[in-house]
């Protein structure tokens, strides 16, 4: 029990310095910022529940020995890289989202069919992709034609490796 209270709790402080990070200063690099404040939180927590073992009094017993701590950094771990994998999908507007919010604005009246096919053009939904991409070194701008780079070559082969280990089709 007092590796599932302390390695919540642990990324409930994560996340808490995450928003306050956020709040003073949005960084550029957001992914690269989230795995250094989970660090952080980790050394830091681990440092807080080995130098004072009963420092949370709740009649939870402090971490006994390494294997237990090996069981939290997992956990810890586990929160970390299950937040930081859904984190695109908060930061960025999902074609699904854009549409849902509109009908959800448009109230009990409906959205028009034409109304939701201007908003959710191009311009909108695939160009910010574009130039995410292009940040964060995935692809490259040369002869007005798009190259990938290392970074993006990688991910489109995990991609299509695990869209042919699932027998996936291509689309959306």
């Amino acid at each position: 029990m007092s590796i599932l209270v302390y390695g919540i709790l642990l990324f409930i402080i994560a996340i808490l310095m995450h928003l306050v990070i956020w709040r003073l200063c949005l960084p550029k690099k957001q992914v690269h910022a989230l795995l250094m404040i989970f660090s952080f939180a980790a050394v830091l927590g681990l440092f807080a529940v080995l130098k004072y073992p009963g420092i949370i009094k709740w009649n939870i017993y402090p971490i006994a020995n390494i294997f237990e701590i090996f069981q939290l950094l997992i956990l810890y771990i586990m929160l970390c890289i299950s937040y930081i994998l859904s984190y695109p999908a908060i930061e960025a507007d999902s074609p699904t989202l854009i549409i849902i919010n509109a009908v959800f604005e448009a109230g009990a009246a409906g959205l028009e069919q034409a109304h939701l096919e201007r908003i959710a053009d191009n311009k909108l939904l695939i160009l910010p992709r574009i130039r995410d991409m292009v940040f964060d070194r995935m692809v490259y701008i040369k002869d007005d034609r798009y190259k990938l780079l290392p970074k993006g070559l990688i991910m489109a082969k995990l991609f299509l490796f695990y869209r042919n280990l699932i027998k996936g089709e291509k689309g959306g």
